[in-house]
């Protein structure tokens, strides 16, 4: 009997030294939270310097925030918004569920924010803000804060200037949801397909209270004096 238990301790140590690397490369820090009221990760209440894993579930109550830094980039959850970070080997991607996400990123930055309707990302290389928003089921806001984005739709793309915003119907809810990196399906990038959309350029609304604390903070200088 004490030969059969240290056989089975010796497989189970075995065990643990394969999986363990395997386990861990699903679970890769991509981003930090720098601001939170009111805002889960996974269910749990979030707090001021919790990692970000991949597709850890990011949510808001009603009135609820969230802030995330993404390398150089942030990202901003409004009240009841829901989002979720994937690394797609050649850029982290934002996966937005509900409500209202907005990101600001320098010309260095490298993120897109995945939609049912397409990615947006910035336009060119320059430090960009915007946000995206759910209108309804079907709807989509899509606001180009600072500089203009793009919105791939499979390869079509569809350009919102800066300073605009554009109404986006469509179809279909999300075709695939958050991979983590270690998956099978990471191994090579996935074609994002090309869908039935409408895209309308809008006029410029007014910045509500989250987009205008979103422009304020993530596009100011941190080397700027304080009066």
């Amino acid at each position: 009997m004490r030969h059969v238990a240290r056989f089975c301790l010796i497989l189970l140590c075995y065990a643990a030294l394969f999986i363990w690397p395997t386990f861990a490369a699903h679970r890769r820090v991509l981003g930090v939270v720098t601001q939170t009221d009111r805002a889960h990760i996974d269910s749990q209440n979030a707090v001021m310097g919790a990692d970000i894993y991949s597709c850890d579930n990011l949510d808001t109550d009603e009135v609820g925030a969230m802030r995330v830094q993404v390398g150089p980039s942030q990202v901003y959850l409004s009240a009841s918004s829901g989002a979720a970070l994937e690394d797609d080997q050649n850029e982290i991607q934002v996966l937005v569920t509900a409500g209202t996400v907005g990101f600001s990123e320098p010309a260095s930055g490298n993120i897109s924010i995945r939609t049912p309707a397409g990615l947006v990302r910035a336009a060119g290389g320059a430090a960009t803000a915007g946000e995206v928003t759910f209108k309804g089921p079907n709807e989509l806001i899509i606001s180009a804060m600072r500089g203009s984005l793009t919105l791939d739709n499979g390869g079509e793309l569809r350009t919102i200037p800066e300073g605009k915003s554009a109404d986006v119907t469509f179809q279909d809810s999300l075709e695939q949801g958050c991979h983590d990196e270690g998956a099978d399906e990471q191994q090579q990038q996935r074609p994002y397909m090309r869908k039935p959309i409408g895209f309308y350029i809008i006029a410029t609304a007014a910045l509500g209270v989250p987009s205008y604390l979103l422009w304020r903070e993530l596009t100011e200088s941190d080397s700027k004096p304080h009066k």
